[in-house]
């Protein structure tokens, strides 16, 4: 098994340091906050009997990757710190607090010919890898409309430690999932904001569009909690919202999480429904597993740092879009 040293002890790092515990390719051994009472907190609901407040200490662990979950802020500092010590990096949504600043992550790496990954947390599902799959194969048909609708409201009432901008912190996780379901480029976005609170942008939409001629939406909100995704084609589609989905395809489809019989025919599924086979697959698309047989050349990585330098060009190019009012070229 591959050790992984953790950074970044607070949020969701709790649930996705044991929940990564379940696959047999690598496991957390040291993990590091500058918050000592982060560390003694992960350090119990683990097991992990290492732990510093110092970045450098966890690299002088003797671990093969990182996990970066902590302050995007501090990302580049932390990438070029593993990179010169040849410790490969698997970076957080969000995994920079600019696009610019994750292109010179990519680029510390692979000056180092390091890897780095993106762990972009739609990735690990089940569910949406067998979905990928299907739209793959056409069963959808072409596609049409591609709709993205991420909210967070941690920053409107102040647990938000890391503030970023919504197309930065949310929408770019839509973009992953978009050119990853697709296996197309967005060419060209344009894009509103407003600013409720006097703090910045925290209401966002862009539309975007697909090589081919799709069209996308993505709205990032910071004033609302809300997560919805839908996939449209020419002979069906796919919508998921909370842990209902929706599909309709022209051809059957046999797959490990569920099966569409009846092609033309609508189906709905809850999660609930297919909760055996969603734990039976989850060890092999945890992305810890996924990122250390990667680094063994064994299995693929669903976000290198390329793919994820050339999806932030397109939130680059929303960023733009807002100051200039005209469409932009991703």
């Amino acid at each position: 098994m591959l050790r992984v040293g953790w950074s970044g002890c607070r949020g969701s790092s709790l649930d996705l340091v044991r929940d990564s515990r379940c696959q047999h390719d690598c496991d957390v051994i040291a993990v590091h906050d500058a918050d000592p009472a982060a560390v003694a907190a992960m350090q119990a609901a683990n097991g992990i009997g290492r732990g510093t407040t110092q970045f450098d200490e966890l690299l002088g662990t003797g671990v093969d990757f990182v996990v970066l979950a902590g302050d995007p802020r501090e990302r580049l500092a932390q990438v070029r710190a593993a990179a010169a010590q040849s410790v490969p990096c698997l970076v957080a949504m969000p995994c920079a607090p600019d696009p610019a600043t994750a292109v010179a992550m990519v680029q510390e790496c692979e000056r180092a010919q390091v890897k780095l990954g993106v762990l972009v947390p739609e990735f690990a599902d089940p569910l949406l890898e067998q979905l990928r799959r299907m739209l793959v194969d056409g069963w959808a048909g072409g596609i049409v409309a591609v709709q993205g609708v991420l909210g967070d409201t941690a920053r409107l009432h102040g647990g938000d430690t890391f503030p970023l901008h919504p197309f930065v912190d949310l929408a770019a996780r839509h973009v992953h999932v978009t050119s990853w379901l697709t296996g197309r480029a967005i060419t060209r976005v344009s894009a509103q904001a407003s600013a409720s609170f006097g703090r910045g942008h925290d209401n966002a939409v862009a539309l975007a569009m697909l090589r081919g001629g799709a069209s996308c939406t993505f709205t990032a909100t910071h004033l609302a909690n809300a997560s919805a995704f839908a996939l449209h084609g020419t002979d069906g589609g796919v919508r998921i919202a909370a842990d209902r989905v929706w599909l309709r395809g022209r051809s059957r489809f046999e797959g490990e999480v569920f099966t569409y019989d009846v092609p033309g025919q609508d189906l709905v599924l809850s999660r609930a429904e297919v909760a055996a086979a969603l734990r039976a697959q989850a060890p092999r698309f945890d992305l810890l597993g996924r990122f250390a047989r990667w680094l063994e050349d064994t299995d693929d990585y669903p976000c290198p740092g390329e793919q994820a330098s050339e999806d932030l060009r397109v939130v680059a190019a929303m960023l733009r879009a807002l100051e200039s009012g005209r469409s932009e070229d991703v």
